[in-house]
């Protein structure tokens, strides 16, 4: 009985678990959501995330240098052959056949040539450099996850006027038809109202699939299920996101990068780092000095039978300094290196520099461009959207040919693209403003 039970249950999991693995969860989605999830799910900001925490564990271990080292040796010694002398005619064995041996060593580095210091104040620049790394990772995270969330609502409005064109079209050939069957449309106007309608299927059918894939990649980016169902609670619409940098001027903005950027900010305390290994390289012409302290018990034995009592007690404690005169210009070389990596992140800060600027002004110039462009297209639709309507209208009575109305619909179908694609380039054009003049957090905070 136990086993027909047991094998029932087990065909009911086998039965149901293709069931649970198919089933998709529905994500809902509207703006604040992809802030969210972008700051706490993205893998690759968790990944600069963990380059930070390992960087603070590297400036704990750098002020470890400045602790002692204290440590235990413990040494057990067969002897096989004892040392032998000869004098006088008689026959000395020195030393017993066992020696036991505990030892208790401390060493203090008391003066290593500045290293230890000068190490301590490179790991605290770079961990400064790797804070302002994580924080310029927040903001391009963000501004891929809206710009791709923007993306997935721009390919739905675009899919929703492929689809009303296609139905329009699709009405216009109706009508054609019946105009052609009841003799006053020409063969030339049916052929014509078949080749709108059979154009705009392709496109359809392309902006169906950049729907998808537009929705995929905000996944990936929010690292949602790629087999999750997106729900986007938004609309296609202007937002201002300049506020007070709506009235800045060009000259303004790029002074706030040069302040703001934590991409430049990250080069500054690399460009420190640097410094530091130039006096690293230069404390190896300085003495070491070095503090060692030991506590040694020690027996020997002629057998293994060894008790507390048979140790002798040794205490030490010894004073080191080490001076290397020559070492075959190794240290003028680490040096000279030293100066040329410093060479080269001034030169990869100054780059840095002036590609913030040129990202300011293309970002600024993209912005105006996309600001006018809007309103241009925003009277385009509306012009185009009245123009079909006439040409429909004096169509219908036989006022105006079939030529006209798939001029008119032509243009309306490209107005509304237009339109849309105007409308996602004012916002993420403010977006990408933002973030060139490192203000994109504000967003957010």
């Amino acid at each position: 009985m136990i086993r027909i039970i047991t094998k029932t249950i087990f065909f009911i999991l086998i039965c149901t678990a293709p069931l649970s693995a198919q089933q998709k969860n529905v994500i809902y989605l509207q703006w604040d959501d992809v802030i969210d999830r972008s700051l706490n799910e993205n893998l690759m900001l968790k990944t600069a995330l963990l380059d930070y925490e390992a960087q603070n564990l590297e400036t704990w271990k750098a002020l470890s240098n400045f602790l002692p080292s204290v440590g235990y040796q413990g040494m057990f010694t067969k002897n096989l052959e004892l040392p032998v002398f000869i004098f006088m005619g008689q026959r000395f064995v020195v030393g017993t056949n066992y020696s036991y041996q505990h030892a208790l060593n401390l060493t203090l580095p008391i003066f290593m040539g500045g290293s230890r210091l000068f190490n301590y104040n490179i790991q605290k620049e770079m961990k400064k450099s790797l804070a302002e790394e994580l924080k310029g990772k927040e903001e391009e995270t963000v501004y891929s996850a809206l710009q791709a969330y923007y993306g997935v609502i721009l390919a739905n409005s675009i899919s929703i006027a492929a689809k009303e064109a296609v139905d329009v079209s699709k009405a216009n050939l109706e009508q054609v038809e019946k105009f052609y069957d009841a003799g006053s449309a020409t063969e030339l106007d049916l052929q014509r109202a078949k080749a709108q309608y059979y154009s705009t299927l392709p496109q359809f059918e392309s902006a169906l699939s950049n729907k998808h894939l537009s929705a995929q990649r905000l996944k990936l980016i929010l690292n949602i299920n790629l087999e999750d169902s997106l729900v986007i609670r938004d609309t296609l619409s202007t937002r201002m996101f300049l506020d007070e940098f709506e009235n800045n001027t060009l000259e303004e903005l790029i002074t706030f990068s040069k302040e703001f950027r934590t991409d430049l900010k990250s080069l500054g305390h690399k460009l420190e780092a640097t410094e530091e290994g130039e006096k690293i390289a230069l404390g190896q012409f300085a003495p070491s000095i070095v503090l060692t302290a030991s506590i040694q018990h020690q027996a020997q034995l002629d057998n293994v039978d060894v008790a507390w009592s048979d140790y002798i007690r040794s205490k030490s404690l010894m004073l080191s300094v080490n001076f290397p005169l020559f070492e075959g210009g190794r240290r003028v070389l680490d040096y000279q290196i030293a100066k040329i990596r410093t060479d080269q992140m001034m030169i990869a800060a100054k780059a840095a520099n002036d590609q913030a600027s040129i990202d300011v002004e293309q970002n600024y110039y993209s912005y105006k461009e996309s600001l006018k462009n809007l309103k241009s297209y925003e009277e385009a639709l509306k012009q185009s959207r009245e123009s079909l309507r006439l040409s429909n209208l004096l169509y219908s009575e036989g006022m105006s040919t079939q030529l006209d109305v798939l001029n008119a619909q032509l243009l309306y179908n490209n107005s509304k693209t237009q339109y849309l694609q105007g409308i996602y380039n004012h916002n993420v054009t403010q977006l990408a403003l933002l973030k060139s003049i490192g203000q994109l957090n504000k967003i957010w905070e």
